[in-house]
């Protein structure tokens, strides 16, 4: 999807980074500059060793009350040029060897003063759960890891979570900042624009169709999972993880969107509201216009969106083709950018070819009817997948007589 926020979205990976208000050095300033080039660094890594992280944030609390429901307010009180800032980056995974850990920390040693690397090996927490997944799409196993915040943070009041298959644009520290740890909330999040756009239930979505009447609202009103701000203060004192992790091993047979149904079902309706330019769907500009023009405001007013679009803080590269399996999706030059400043880029282009030739084969009829039987063994019974081979066809015979018109 690439609508703006909510329940709509996935992606596959996540990232934690912490921003600690006890710096050691840098101004704020300085450490806005990490925004995109070391998080983009790891996402370099996500297309040569296919590994998750998980992004967090820390401590401060001098904002005002986060309203339920509402977007959360700027503070005059605090200015950015007088808070030094120090990210610590977590990444959570199962198996990045030690020559990418190294090639990682090596991207982010310009920015030693005020940043940090830090690596937590999962060792394959809750692969029964995933095994048990039923629509796992392009999502790998370490998304659900942006359940386990208590248990390895907790030196930590808040915390900031995103996916790694994101480009970094924008400050990301003002939020957090904003982010009251003593409200009644316990994640802040982008929404989706229009929360009727989850309808049909169909394809993808049908799975909600098992879902209860007060888990499917939770889902239709939550926030997209591509970035959040956690209360951890308040997750340990109503013992959130556990819940989650109960949840998730009752329900991991009925899970579409793995831990952004989750993360929603369980903290809602104790939700709060990011501006839209925390998440921006790479392909927002192509589906709605330069201008979004066909992109008409709702849960978001028409001067949010217009910012979001002008100054995106994160671009979310949204859905099954990443940039560095397909360079022709829409801003992919972003990522380009920031993967050539890294080690990265002599791995990349040595395996250009391979990724090519592999997205080739994908597209053959052996390869299709291949992975059809591997879903399901059944599915020459099915009467939809003869509807969408006859609409394929109808769309490209109507195409040609349209060309020829």
């Amino acid at each position: 999807m690439s609508q703006i926020g909510g329940g709509q979205q996935g992606s596959k990976n996540t990232d934690l980074i912490n921003l600690d208000s006890k710096a050691e050095s840098k101004i704020l300033d300085s450490a806005d500059s990490i925004e995109s080039k070391t998080l983009n660094s790891k996402d370099s890594t996500d297309s040569s060793s296919k590994n998750s992280a998980n992004s967090i944030k820390s401590k401060n609390q001098n904002t005002p009350k986060v309203p339920q429901a509402h977007q959360l307010q700027e503070s005059n009180a605090i200015k950015k040029s007088q808070i030094p800032l120090f990210y610590h980056l977590y990444i959570l995974h199962n198996d990045i060897p030690a020559h990418y850990q190294d090639l990682l920390n090596q991207s982010i040693e310009p920015f030693r003063d005020f940043a940090k690397l830090i690596f937590i090996n999962c060792q394959g927490t809750f692969e029964k759960q995933w095994q048990e997944m039923p629509q796992k799409s392009h999502f790998a196993k370490e998304v659900l890891y942006k359940i386990l915040l208590q248990g390895h943070f907790a030196k930590y009041h808040k915390i900031i979570i995103s996916d790694v298959d994101v480009v970094f644009l924008g400050d990301i520290s003002q939020s957090f900042l904003d982010f009251d740890i003593e409200s009644d909330v316990y994640i802040s999040g982008v929404r989706a624009n229009d929360p009727n756009g989850i309808f049909p239930l169909t394809g993808w979505k049908e799975g909600y169709k098992k879902f209860s009447k007060a888990e499917f609202e939770a889902v239709k009103y939550g926030v997209g999972g591509g970035y959040l701000i956690a209360n951890l203060k308040k997750w340990r004192h109503d013992d959130i993880e556990s819940k989650m992790i109960e949840y998730l091993r009752l329900n991991a047979h009925k899970l579409v969107l793995a831990e952004q149904d989750v993360l929603n079902i369980i903290c809602y309706p104790k939700i709060a509201t990011l501006s839209p330019a925390h998440i921006v769907g790479h392909q927002m500009w192509e589906r709605y216009g330069e201008r979004w023009e066909k992109y008409p405001p709702k849960v978001y007013s028409k001067n949010e969106l217009d910012s979001a679009r002008r100054h995106p803080i994160q671009l979310h590269y949204i859905g099954d083709k990443k940039p560095w399996n397909y360079p022709s999706e829409p801003k992919s030059e972003l990522w380009y950018s920031y993967l050539a400043k890294t080690p990265f880029l002599k791995i990349f282009l040595a395996n250009i070819e391979c990724v090519i030739i592999n997205n080739y084969i994908k597209t053959t009829l052996p390869y299709r009817l291949k992975a059809l039987f591997k879903r399901n063994k059944l599915f020459f019974i099915d009467p939809r997948i003869y509807f969408k081979i006859t609409k394929r066809i109808f769309k490209k015979i109507w195409g040609k007589i349209q060309g020829r018109d």
